[in-house]
């Protein structure tokens, strides 16, 4: 580790990157929370219920002419 902090020591305008690390990730998290309390709610309804929903297509057709070719 003292390799590593020799290396870094010896740059100069290291300690601007974590800065700049931070306010990146702290920009993506507002962009996501103004994203997600921005969503439809009908579309949030939606997504929620799609497992529970009975109107799937069963489209085994595939699944039989892969068996027929063997």
């Amino acid at each position: 580790m003292k390799i590593v902090i020799n290396a870094l020591e010896r740059i100069q305008g290291v300690e601007i990157y974590p800065i700049i690390s931070l306010l990146i990730f702290f920009a993506f998290f507002l962009l996501m929370n103004y994203f997600v309390f921005n969503l439809d709610k009908g579309y949030i309804n939606k997504m929620k219920n799609m497992p529970l929903e009975d109107d799937q297509i069963d489209d085994t057709s595939d699944f039989d002419n892969t068996q027929n070719q063997f």
